[in-house]
């Protein structure tokens, strides 16, 4: 029975340190938890700032601009310290997004991936490989399509 006890104590001890260098510390799932949220973040502003340009067909100077308590668009900040994203205007149409990432980008090796070959970069979608990151402060440069984003223009005034 004593044997018995320990052998199982045993296969519980491996288990949860193969799962833990499996899977990471806890730690580590946090810090790449707040990066994923930098990300989303980031695509959300991206999206308000291509929003932003429709409707007034020029991009905004700061991310303060975006504020809109109206709509309910509010300009996300970093989940871990509080601070707010860099953005800079870089041209008409092109502007950069910063944030401070904690770890590189993390694919679990169980994901599924599309094939090698699509449609290049090692089978890394192309929504992801627009985000990847290394680990410290990295930025993405941006610039809008205006063939696949027009701008919003108002409706005319009916003639009588």
């Amino acid at each position: 029975m004593k044997y018995f006890v320990s052998t199982i104590i045993g296969v519980v001890l491996i288990a949860i340190i193969g799962g833990l260098v499996i899977v990471g510390s806890p730690k580590e799932e946090r810090l790449r938890r707040f990066d994923d949220s930098r990300v989303s973040d980031l695509q959300q502003i991206q999206s308000h700032i291509i929003s932003y340009w429709q409707s007034k067909d020029s991009l905004p100077h700061t991310l303060d601009d975006l504020q809109d308590s109206t709509r309910g668009v509010y300009v996300p900040r970093d989940p871990q310290s509080g601070e707010a994203y860099e953005y800079k205007v870089r041209g008409d149409l092109t502007f950069e997004l910063c944030a401070n990432f904690a770890r590189k980008s993390f694919f679990p090796p169980m994901q599924k991936r599309p094939p090698a070959d699509y449609p290049h970069r090692g089978g890394i979608m192309p929504s992801e490989q627009s985000w990847l990151h290394e680990e410290g402060r990295m930025c993405f440069e941006r610039t809008i399509d205006k063939d696949f984003f027009r701008p919003v223009k108002p409706d005319e005034p009916k003639k009588k």
